[in-house]
């Protein structure tokens, strides 16, 4: 039976996500970090002076997939770098685990019906809102969710985001949300947070909401999710023949490599290759009697 951690230690925690902030990283990063470590300490019942068995045995768990595995050990290599760095341990457990080879990711994009379905499976406006922002601009739920009136500039047709690594871009307006924009708050968040809390809602507000409108619409594919309304946009875009250079630009990617998955062949493309074949009359007999 694991024994529950100390109190102090999980100043540990605090400590490390002032860190990360003086680093720059996003509140969602830093966020989601600390929900791994507290999973492994809950698993584990050990964090701080966690050994490397231990660890080896939580990332090397089979009943999770290769890339949740690969974030983990990202997470868990971060923390003990922090630890060792600040002196709190004088070794790096990380260090001898091996790094996570994941297979290349392919797109899990809905499709245009779908998409279709999400709207008028009888979501609420906002969340119609938040499925707009994730198909038409290519939003992740993280930025979806802080979305503010400020950021939207009419007359140029240009909104302003955030994404990964705190990176800011302002991007081009389509006109659908331009047409939504009118609707929404010009000097507030579009998704503002309840309960008494200020600010706007989390991410994970977004994913619940467009999940629950996934639901709704009968859409039972569990491999699709919220994030798969950014794989949509990322592989239409392709589709239509848009330059991947101005995906990778939409798609606010660091590297080209990463926006070149949205370049394979579509299941559209490749069921209209093999429909050219022509269609050949089948014998219903072998004909060796007539023969």
């Amino acid at each position: 039976m694991f024994t529950s951690q100390p109190v102090e230690r999980i100043a540990e925690l605090e400590h490390f996500a002032d860190y990360q902030r003086s680093q720059g990283l996003s509140a969602n990063t830093i966020r989601n970090r600390e929900s791994i470590l507290r999973a492994v300490l809950a698993h584990t019942g050990a964090l701080v002076d966690a050994d490397v068995f231990t660890l080896r045995r939580y990332v090397g768990r089979t009943d999770i997939a290769a890339g949740t595995r690969r974030t983990i050990r990202g997470a868990l290599v971060a923390f003990y770098g922090f630890l060792r760095e600040e002196g709190i341990r004088d070794d790096d457990p990380t260090l001898r685990i091996p790094a996570v080879v994941a297979p290349k990711g392919t797109p899990r994009p809905f499709t245009a019906e779908q998409v279709d379905a999400l709207l008028s499976s009888g979501a609420y406006r906002k969340t119609r809102a938040m499925i707009l922002l994730g198909y038409y601009q290519g939003f992740r739920v993280s930025q979806i969710a802080r979305v503010h009136g400020d950021d939207v500039d009419l007359l140029t047709m240009t909104i302003r985001t955030v994404g990964k690594g705190n990176k800011e871009a302002r991007l081009p307006l389509h006109p659908l949300v331009a047409e939504l924009a009118r609707d929404m708050p010009r000097a507030d968040w579009w998704f503002p947070a309840r309960g008494g809390r200020t600010g706007h809602i989390h991410g994970a507000s977004v994913t619940d909401r467009i999940t629950r409108a996934k639901k709704r619409a009968g859409i039972l594919d569990d491999k699709l999710t919220p994030h798969s309304l950014r794989h949509a946009f990322g592989t239409d875009l392709v589709e239509a023949g848009v330059d991947v250079r101005v995906v990778q630009e939409l798609l606010m990617h660091e590297s080209l490599s990463t926006t070149q998955v949205y370049t394979g062949v579509s299941e559209r493309r490749k069921r209209e290759g093999i429909y050219t074949l022509p269609v050949r009359e089948i014998p219903r007999q072998s004909g060796r009697r007539a023969a």
